[in-house]
């Protein structure tokens, strides 16, 4: 009887596992996470030691999800070439990342501050507060050197925006092939699509260009407003289409339906740096790098009854992009912040308005770690992504061997921001929270021809190089290696389980020995002092969604037009608009 027992339960088992691997793929299955599979042949030329790793942690040895120490800034040197400075990055995600004995995370510690919206050109630094929960926004503004939104034509041109006519209370002028200047009265398109420039009396303007305010004229165009939608104009007459090239100040939505939402913080060794320049007693020129310009902050601080006790990590620009931890399926593979964020009246699938907000808790999609180190005034610039959230296209890599190898493009159906890694219409915009004037407005308004939904995503440059990246990488392929390898070290070294290792490096970019960026992107047709290197075209796929291009950096936007410098305001959008956070009367200077 036990025998026949155990031979029909031995059975009834072979049956089961017969029918789950031949059963078909449920929808659920269909749909399930997806990860970007890095290659496992890559060249290591990227490694850190056991010994270095541990060294990281507070206590001397890796452990789950174990509190890190930030890299110190002040110390900062090149040994290893590009490989030094992801290493700085991979030790600051880490340790903002890390978890604190009060509570949360060193992100939502007393150390960092967040930045407030902009009102009346002002923005003011909010301490972080355990008693106060993050306020989180659901837009990213995109601004040019100058502080003005921007476009990219069909040409691949980042061009700035002038608002020509009323809403700027300046009249609407152009050169025309009369002398002097002609106010524009209005623009029409006839039946055949073309342009007509009309003054008051609607007379034709012949061959207008636009009369540009600012003192350098390349880079920019006017606006002006044609029916329901706008055309640009620049200087020499050519003329851009706004469905040409898109403007900016998108809105952002996951598959899941969460809407994007951002965080902007800075460390306290900014906040006071800012506060001593603004007031008049610190060397505003740069960002400190050096040991004697840590111990001015610091003593600056001290001052005002405040000490700074991570000061080597420097001045910290931090940006971070979130959704609602809940709509993930697989939510607990990601770092999570408490956060209180707007929701809004959704009936319309054209136009969203606010109708209140919520405290939920946030998942952290990718972030911006920008940092000052000894001798790069200009600053490292570092972004990150989870691993899952937007697919890649194909990329070359180097293998073990010495060979280059092609990793192809990522495939499947899980991911955050795509339906499909293999739809054809990626990276197009659906909505945003400007009006007509491209002035922000706090409702959610669709694009024109789109619904106010999820557009699909995919990261354009895998690891932010394009062609020689910068001098020590002498293609694509090189520069993505050095990523691959740092990301596959660091995982590997992590203790299995800690939700860091789910974020990519996706790269880092500063100048060649710190010279005074000039905007533009390191290649094998330019490579003037001060072009970006390491990962020339690096963009995140969560805050430069719809700005991936083979020629654009973070110091294109980062950067001053017309005189190259390293003035904080010339690299922090926020420097100049902050205000102190004390005013000197109140401490003598």
């Amino acid at each position: 009887m036990k025998k026949q027992v155990l031979i029909t339960a031995l059975l009834c088992l072979l049956v089961v596992v017969l029918w789950r691997c031949s059963a078909p793929k449920t929808e659920a299955t269909a749909s399930s996470v997806t990860k970007n599979l890095l290659p496992d042949d890559v060249n290591p030329v990227c490694a850190i030691s056991d010994s270095e790793f541990a060294g990281w942690f507070a206590d001397g040895k890796v452990s789950l999800n174990g509190l890190v120490t930030p890299a110190n800034s002040v110390d900062f040197s090149v040994t290893k070439g590009n490989c030094d400075f992801y290493d700085w990055s991979e030790h600051m995600l880490l340790w903002l990342t890390s978890p604190v004995k009060q509570g949360g995370s060193v992100l939502e510690s007393s150390l960092f501050y967040d930045v407030s919206a902009i009102v009346n050109n002002e923005r003011r630094l909010v301490p972080h507060d355990a008693k106060r929960v993050l306020n989180m926004t659901n837009n990213i503004n995109k601004t040019g050197p100058n502080g003005l939104p921007v476009m990219e034509d069909s040409t691949g041109r980042l061009l700035e925006i002038e608002n020509a006519g009323p809403e700027e209370n300046t009249p609407a002028l152009v050169k025309s092939d009369k002398p002097g200047s002609q106010e524009v009265a209005s623009v029409q398109q006839d039946a055949r699509g073309i342009l007509h420039f009309k003054d008051s009396k609607n007379n034709e303007i012949a061959h207008p260009k636009a009369l540009i305010r600012h003192a350098v004229k390349e880079n920019f165009v006017a606006r002006f407003k044609v029916g329901n939608h706008f055309v640009f104009l620049d200087s020499k007459g050519k003329l851009t289409q706004s469905e040409v090239g898109q403007a900016t100040g998108h809105v952002l939505m996951s598959k899941q339906g969460s809407l994007v939402y951002y965080l902007s913080s800075v460390n306290d060794v900014y906040a006071y740096y800012m506060t001593g320049v603004k007031n008049g007693v610190l060397n505003g020129n740069h960002f400190p790098i050096t040991a004697a310009e840590r111990d001015s902050v610091t003593a600056y601080a001290r001052k005002t009854g405040h000490t700074l006790p991570d000061s080597n990590a420097l001045a910290l620009e931090i940006k971070t992009s979130w959704v609602e931890a809940s709509s993930l399926p697989d939510a607990a593979q990601y770092f999570q912040v408490k956060a209180t964020i707007p929701v809004y009246d959704t009936t319309s699938n054209t136009k969203w308005t606010p109708k209140g907000e919520k405290t939920v808790m946030m998942a952290m999609v990718g972030m911006h770690i920008v940092g000052s180190v000894a001798g790069h005034p200009e600053m490292i610039w570092a972004t990150y992504e989870h691993n899952g959230i937007t697919p890649n296209t194909a990329y070359d890599y180097i293998t073990k061997d010495g060979k280059t190898a092609t990793q192809p493009a990522d495939t499947g159906t899980g991911w955050v921001f795509s339906s499909n890694a293999s739809a054809t219409t990626v990276n197009v915009p659906h909505m945003g929270n400007r009006d007509a004037q491209r002035k922000t407005v706090p409702y959610i308004t669709a694009e024109t021809g789109q619904t106010i939904s999820a557009s699909n995503t995919q990261r354009v440059f895998a690891w932010g190089a394009f062609g020689i990246a910068n001098p020590r990488s002498k293609s694509a392929a090189a520069s993505n290696t050095e990523l691959i390898s740092i990301n596959k070290t660091v995982e590997a070294l992590l203790s299995p389980g800690d939700v860091r290792a789910n974020y990519l490096l996706i790269g880092a970019t500063w100048t060649e020995k710190g010279a005074a960026p000039n905007g533009k992107s390191y290649s094998a047709e330019f490579s003037a002092p001060g072009s970006a290197v390491g990962t020339n075209v690096l963009a995140n796929s969560t805050m430069e969604t719809y700005f991936q291009t083979s020629s654009k950096s973070c110091f294109t936007c980062h950067s001053n037009s017309v005189v190259n410098g390293v003035l904080p305001a010339d690299l922090s959008h926020f420097f100049k608009s902050l205000q102190p956070m004390i005013v000197a009367k109140a401490i003598g200077k």
